[in-house]
């Protein structure tokens, strides 16, 4: 597409990719969070994609695939990123893919109702030496903001191809990776003006450094040694890095500030007259979504938006996962459960009951979690790509200073409603250690999906709907009490917020039932099959006696001291593997989904309530020890496992005392 002079960056560019035989091509996906990328890669992938961790890190990377004529070509969706620099995770792993990975193409995706804040990133992306497309997205939603861009003008000041899409309707994604795939422009690409000490810094650099790209030497001069190094040999990012260090603090004493604000000052300065160029604005008319965000935006309003939005997420979830599980249990008891205890009744005892319980692990997955996991997460999907997470936390940014936060932080404890791992691992995006550290603890707290199974599988559906509701109001004075504490308490460097608030959107229902998917497919693949096994061996303990043994051992504490049945211990156990399967593995001990044959609603309250706060499952545990260190995770668990018997022992003794 665009001819840039060889440089130490793309020493075997063509030739420095992974032997891949299915794939022709691979192209990245590029672009700013919340530019509606996923929703653009969904519709142009489909659901068959593999999420994997990019090497040696958490960062997740999406990659599938799409047939361009008679080309099969390997689509990467990078993680949201601001700037190739390296304050986030994200923006490491993003900006080591580009440089080492080498893609054949770059779409940078961009939001054309926020475009000068996007054009920072892809002025940096256009000083790498990769064929790149801009996907101008949301056209239509700038259109309505009365936002006019002139494209081709836009395309021509650029350098490189501009094509106008809305992701969530399909427009322009073929011609976008079309375009991608061509290689035969030969128009030169902008480059940012820069203040008169940076271009005679890079003047001399050209002298000194002929075979370096342009955009190696600014990344130098901003002393990115992560980036030369990755772009040059050893020895040439070690003379470069020595010279520009020099340089730099020259220019810094010139401008009184450092050389990284001065750059980002002149990307901006430039992204801003490209703006002013190929935009114009015109009046217009409110609609009906300003007076919706206006609403949703307001103090109390919106408040009282947001608790009317929670209590109905849990409504909807609550009468239509009950419904659903009501169903499966009973075609899953007439025509497998009670067929096969009259086949297996001649087997040995330990192989009937490892097949009988294997059986209803089987109905315990499929009509406990599958259900509300799934509801669960088409709402949360709702509210990500409607835009509504980020008024929330633009809401609750005064609530969650008083935890030691700010309100960036709302978006991974609400992601903890779905899933706790992913919560974690974006409490990367918080500036500090500190914040990361008191977000990870809440997140521990925050009654996950799974959670969520068991809290109205068990409580809500044979106690009651508010009794439901009641366990989430003590988990939200749980956290925020924990959460204040530690935002008193703990040492370490605080910081505000400064969020960019994305247009209210209409969410498309192809990219919600996608990400749905994505989002339980783990628990299909991995929950499943550890459910199934797990049962059948609790089948067989119990058989043999091993159950007995264990139950007798903390009979003290789960019958003694939380009044629960003997066997509601062993599930406890279970629980550390995936929360969702302590409630499986009660129905399988239980010999029945119809809890209420077999526990009082105290015993399910308090067991709903021991579950929803003890020790997370091991997958957040192993997170957890990735993020903060083994200490930090021992010390969450230890103190998640003690809150959880000291809340079930008060609630097990005070509530027969109320009543």
């Amino acid at each position: 597409m665009v001819a840039i002079r060889t440089s130490c960056c793309d020493t075997d560019s063509n030739n420095n990719k992974t032997a891949d035989s299915k794939h022709d091509a691979t192209i990245a996906f590029v672009g700013n969070p919340s530019v509606g990328k996923s929703a653009f890669f969904s519709r142009l992938t489909g659901v068959g994609v593999d999420i994997s961790n990019y090497p040696g890190t958490t960062v997740e990377l999406t990659h599938g695939s799409v047939k361009i004529g008679t080309k099969t070509i390997d689509v990467v969706d990078l993680p949201g990123i601001y700037s190739l620099g390296a304050a986030t995770e994200d923006e490491k792993v993003s900006k080591r893919y580009l440089l080492k990975e080498k893609p054949d193409a770059i779409v940078n995706v961009v939001d054309a109702t926020r475009l000068e804040r996007n054009l920072y990133l892809t002025l940096q992306l256009l000083e790498l030496n990769i064929p790149i497309v801009v996907a101008l997205n949301q056209i239509d939603a700038a259109e309505e903001m009365g936002i006019a861009i002139d494209v081709p003008k836009l395309s021509k000041i650029l350098g490189v191809p501009v094509i106008p899409t809305v992701a969530t309707k399909g427009i322009g994604l073929d011609e976008t990776v079309r375009a991608a795939l061509e290689k035969t422009s030969k128009v030169s690409r902008i480059k940012v003006h820069y203040d008169g000490h940076i271009r005679n810094s890079l003047d001399r650099l050209d002298e000194m450094f002929p075979n370096i790209d342009r955009g190696v030497k600014i990344r130098a001069l901003q002393n990115d040694t992560n980036f030369v190094e990755m772009c040059c040999s050893k020895e040439d990012a070690k003379h470069l890095l020595e010279i520009t260090g020099s340089i730099a603090k020259e220019i810094e004493q010139a401008h009184e500030m450092s050389i990284y604000d001065t750059i980002a000052r002149d990307i901006f300065g430039e992204a801003g007259h490209i703006v002013d160029s190929v935009v114009t604005k015109s009046k217009r008319r409110k609609t009906l979504k300003d007076k919706i965000d206006k609403i949703l935006t307001s103090q109390y309003a919106g408040i009282t938006a947001l608790v009317g939005a929670l209590l109905l997420t849990f409504a909807i979830v609550f009468y239509v996962g009950g419904f659903l599980e009501e169903g499966i249990v009973r075609l899953f008891e007439i025509y497998l459960i009670q067929p096969a205890r009259g086949f297996t009744a001649g087997m040995h005892p330990v192989l009937q009951n490892a097949l009988i319980y294997a059986l209803l692990g089987v109905e315990a997955g499929f009509a406990i979690a599958i259900p509300y996991i799934a509801v669960f997460y088409i709402i949360l999907s709702l509210f990500e790509d409607s835009g509504y997470l980020t008024r929330a936390a633009f809401l609750l940014d005064t609530l969650t200073h008083k935890m030691g936060l700010h309100g960036r932080a709302i978006i991974p404890l609400i992601l903890g409603y779905g899933c706790n791992v992913p919560a974690i691992m974006s409490a990367r995006t918080l500036s500090t250690i500190r914040e990361r550290r008191i977000a990870s603890i809440l997140i521990a707290l925050t009654p996950c999906s799974a959670r969520t199974v068991i809290i109205l599988g068990l409580v809500g559906t044979f106690v009651g709907y508010w009794a439901a509701i009641s366990i989430y109001v003590l988990e939200l004075v749980i956290i925020f009490s924990t959460g204040w504490i530690l935002g008193k308490g703990l040492p370490g460097e605080r910081t505000g917020f400064i969020m960019e608030m994305a247009p209210l959107r209409n969410p498309d229902p192809i990219a919600i039932l996608q990400k749905t998917w994505l989002r339980i497919r783990e628990f299909v693949y991995v929950a499943f099959p550890l459910l199934i096994v797990g049962s059948a061996i609790l089948g067989a303990a119990d058989a043999v006696g091993i159950l007995d043994i264990f139950e007798k051992a903390v009979g003290p504490i789960s019958v003694g001291l939380l009044g629960l049945p003997a066997f509601a211990a062993t599930a406890l156990v279970f629980g550390i593997l995936r929360k969702e399967m302590a409630l499986g593995i009660l129905a399988v001990l239980a010999g029945t989904a119809n809890f209420a044959l077999v526990l009082t609603p105290l015993q399910m309250y308090v067991f709903a309530v021991v579950t929803t706060i003890y020790i997370p499952c091991v997958a957040t545990i192993a997170i957890l020890k990735h993020e903060l260190g083994w200490k930090d995770t021992a010390l969450i668990s230890t103190f998640t496992i003690t809150l959880a018997l000291v809340v079930g022992m008060i609630i097990n003794w005070a509530v027969p005392l109320l009543i």
